[in-house]
């Protein structure tokens, strides 16, 4: 039998698997502080070109997001917001499947597999404080009213509307609850069966990603945490998004305290806009169970290593599997269900907080991105609740 390791080496060493890996340099600060100018605003009046990267107040400390994660009380199992009773209505024909949502976390809650071991909650909304940890104000302002312009609306992939504006606030808020969820110590993982919208970047939005959920929840965090996270015990990002998470790497290009790490397809969206995460690792057409899993499993082990990360957010996008049409990767179901569970392990068996969110996955009809997207939240209710109840949250 193969060690991982020849196995690793012989499927770098063939012509046909031309796996690319790049490191970022990135230059480090004192303390920790994002070395390039912030401003610290109530996010009222600021300089369009700058993030209004604001310190959060007291009173954010109670916000919505915080409030959800409160509510959810200590227990078992997997706690999971979701952001569909929002609705937004597309033309016939766009190519984004919005049902999905809906329809993965109904299938969570059929299962009766899960009775006792994953509990839903609407998703609070994002406030414009928390989004303007990231964003800055002049699309903040453009989006929340609808002045988009014509290529500003073409780059997002949707039409605006109030609806889409007020489901993208809660998508993020969700992700947001379940940071505070895992970070007050109220679980040890939680979800958002939304989020993972990784093309957002802080002037504009792209690739049907309006915010980007985890770069606003990773700065919340650093704000309301930092005894916790640092540079010493950076907030990781692990993204399996089968195409490249660009806005999450710019956003945290020179911040030390966020490590970024992107496995995806070598020959896929985003073309013109992808960016440098601290760890990329570009993937070929058709790349398959075996070779993607060897890769992961080694990667997972440096980056746990390396890093000593206080933090883990999870892109956990299906669209690398065959039957999605815009994906270029041929992963079966049950090579995703293993890839998820090397992430759980590796962070069950470190005793980190974990945070799960939604990503791509296109399959045409959607059934089976539905069916992958379900085995992500179901298999994270099974392995958290199976660990909870034999070790429970002190």
């Amino acid at each position: 039998m193969r060690t991982r390791a020849s196995l690793i080496s012989g499927l770098l060493s063939r012509p046909s698997v031309a796996i690319t890996v790049a490191r970022r340099p990135r230059p480090l600060s004192q303390h920790g502080a994002p070395p390039f100018h912030v401003v610290r605003n109530s996010c009222l009046g600021v300089t369009p070109r700058h993030v209004c990267y604001t310190t959060l107040s007291k009173e954010s400390s109670l916000s919505d997001t915080k409030k959800a994660a409160l509510e959810v009380g200590k227990g078992v199992g997997l706690v999971a917001f979701y952001a569909d009773n929002n609705v937004v209505s597309l033309p016939d024909g766009h190519r984004f499947p919005m049902d999905k949502y809906r329809a993965t976390r109904l299938m969570l809650e059929d299962d009766a597999s899960l009775v006792n071991l994953l509990t839903t909650h609407v998703s609070p909304a994002a406030s414009t404080q928390e989004l303007c940890v990231v964003h800055e104000e002049r699309y903040l302002h453009n989006i929340l009213n609808g002045e988009l312009n014509e290529k500003e609306q073409r780059n997002l992939g949707f039409p605006w509307s109030p609806e889409l504006v007020n489901r993208s606030r809660a998508s993020t808020g969700g992700t947001i609850a379940a940071m505070h969820c895992v970070m007050v110590g109220l679980r040890r993982g939680a979800a958002n069966i939304a989020g993972g919208t990784h093309h957002a970047f802080p002037d504009h939005g792209e690739g049907f990603c309006v915010f980007n959920d985890i770069a606003v929840a990773a700065r919340v965090a650093l704000e309301a945490y930092p005894e916790s996270c640092s540079v010493e015990r950076p907030i990781l990002v692990i993204d399996l998004d089968v195409h490249q998470g660009n806005g999450t790497a710019k956003i945290f290009e020179a911040d030390d305290r966020v490590v970024t790490f992107s496995m995806h397809g070598a020959n896929n969206y985003p073309w013109r806009t992808k960016m440098k995460s601290d760890y990329d690792v570009d993937l070929p057409d058709d790349t398959g169970d075996e070779v993607y899993l060897a890769v992961l499993s080694d990667w997972l082990q440096r980056l746990f290593g390396s890093h000593s990360p206080s933090l883990i957010f999870f892109q956990a996008g299906v669209d690398a599997l065959r039957e999605d049409s815009f994906g270029r990767l041929a992963m079966t179901r049950q090579g995703l269900l293993q890839r998820n569970n090397m992430v759980y392990t590796a962070c069950l068996t470190r005793q980190l907080p974990l945070v799960i969110t939604m990503g791509g996955g296109y399959s045409r009809p959607s059934e089976a991105s539905v069916l992958a997207h379900a085995d992500v939240y179901r298999a994270a209710a099974l392995r958290y609740g199976a660990m909870n109840r034999t070790s429970p949250i002190s």
